[in-house]
């Protein structure tokens, strides 16, 4: 799936789980960070545009079991000891993966297989049902997320817009309430 569908999905994950803005981003962080393999892209276009380290790397590091364990013991820590929440975090991060193994086969038809134990095993997790990352079912529930995620930052007061102004951030909020309802004061 797309990188804003995840972080869609790890956002309205987030605030059904908590109100609190650091929850609602570790629940977010969850969603996003798998895709740190990805970062192989950047590499890529600085030597020249061939995709040689985001094809050999993307859904590997970041995409496995060992990664996901070493990012608990620091989200136990930065949630405040909060077991739960570092358990939420878990099924998040796993969610990503599900998500990645039913849509995000390639526009070349290439479909991504997560690899889950790696780097102790190469065998990547397929679906022969892949959806194509700009397919429609795609599409549409990056568009029902999109609606959710305005409803919800209606109701809770606040958007990840806050992290950059906190002023553009009450004008959204403000807008958003006046369209959804929602409480008062951002």
């Amino acid at each position: 799936m797309n990188i804003i569908t995840h972080a869609f999905i790890g956002w309205s994950a987030g605030v059904r789980i908590s109100t609190r803005a650091g929850d609602i981003a570790l629940i977010t962080a969850a969603s996003l960070l798998p895709d740190i393999d990805a970062f192989g892209a950047v590499i890529d276009i600085i030597n020249g545009g061939e995709a040689v380290y985001f094809s050999s790397f993307h859904h590997k590091f970041g995409h496995c079991l060992p990664f996901c364990l070493l990012l608990l013991p620091v989200v136990y820590w930065l949630s405040r000891r909060n077991l739960r929440l570092t358990a939420w975090f878990a099924g998040v991060f796993h969610l990503h993966l599900l998500c990645d193994i039913i849509g995000a086969r390639g526009p070349d038809g290439y479909q991504w297989p997560v690899y889950y134990l790696w780097p102790f095993s190469e065998t990547g997790l397929t679906w022969s049902g892949q959806w194509h990352i700009n397919a429609w079912p795609n599409i549409l529930i990056t568009c029902l997320l999109l609606v959710d995620f305005l409803r919800q930052a209606a109701q809770i007061g606040f958007t990840p817009l806050r992290l950059v102004s906190r002023e553009a951030d009450s004008v959204l909020v403000s807008t958003l309430q006046k369209r959804f309802g929602g409480r008062n004061e951002p």
